[in-house]
């Protein structure tokens, strides 16, 4: 992880906002309390992993967002996470995981358009 320790954490500091490249695999890296991470458009679908920091406390948020393009786009899980986003073609979705300690666990699913 390439985040200090001392970094001051949400809610007390900003949520984790991060702008990912989307590809065939990929790997998330969550240290905060709450991570957003916006993939924009999936041109293809998607396994992710989840790394949690070894300082990631129990009941810290991951929320996924995702568009589809032409073609009903997926995330499907990898390690550390538990649930997926089902995409439809041309809509964003939202897809919110809470950590149970061991995985991210998936709690909800939200189409946003």
């Amino acid at each position: 992880m390439s985040e200090p320790n001392y970094k001051t954490l949400f809610p007390f500091g900003n949520a984790n906002v991060k702008t990912e490249t989307a590809g065939a695999t990929k790997t998330v890296e969550v240290y905060d309390n709450v991570t957003i991470v916006d993939f924009g458009e999936l041109a293809a679908d998607m396994a992710l992993s989840v790394d949690a920091h070894a300082e990631t406390k129990t009941g810290a948020i991951l929320v996924l967002k995702a568009k589809s393009d032409s073609t009903a786009r997926n995330i499907t899980a990898g390690t550390g996470i538990v649930g997926g986003v089902a995409g439809t073609i041309s809509k964003t979705k939202t897809g919110t995981f809470i950590y149970d300690g061991t995985n991210f666990v998936q709690i909800a699913l939200v189409q946003l358009d």
